[in-house]
């Protein structure tokens, strides 16, 4: 993972995570954090799927100004990038991972002027 010391929301840019197939299809969560967890319905994780092949707390995502870092959390079933079984690597827009039965898609967006603070 990323240290804490690193990890911070780009100020140009939106992240966002989005289900594109399994149970939670259509759910998207936008990164408010830089520092998230993706995990089973219940398990107190920022972003919650419903996939019982989920593991309570399954992976993380780290942020930087630069850098998307998707982690493992010694899940059970595994975390996979483009079909390989992964412990952690840096995501770029349109990503997509898989946990469980799960696939997600990252977004990394420029932010439209009247986002930016």
């Amino acid at each position: 993972m990323i240290p804490s010391s690193r990890l911070a929301l780009p100020n140009d840019k939106t992240i966002t995570i989005s289900v594109i197939s399994g149970r939670s299809k259509g759910l998207a969560h936008r990164i408010t954090n830089p520092k998230n967890s993706i995990g089973n319905i219940g398990s107190g994780a920022n972003i919650e799927i419903d996939d019982p092949r989920v593991s309570s707390l399954h992976c993380a995502v780290g942020v930087t100004e630069d850098t998307v870092r998707l982690c493992d959390l010694d899940s059970t079933n595994g975390t996979y990038v483009n079909d390989e079984r992964v412990q952690a690597t840096n995501l770029e827009h349109l990503s997509e991972f898989c946990v469980g039965s799960t696939v997600l898609l990252v977004t990394i967006l420029p932010k439209r002027p009247t986002d930016i603070r």
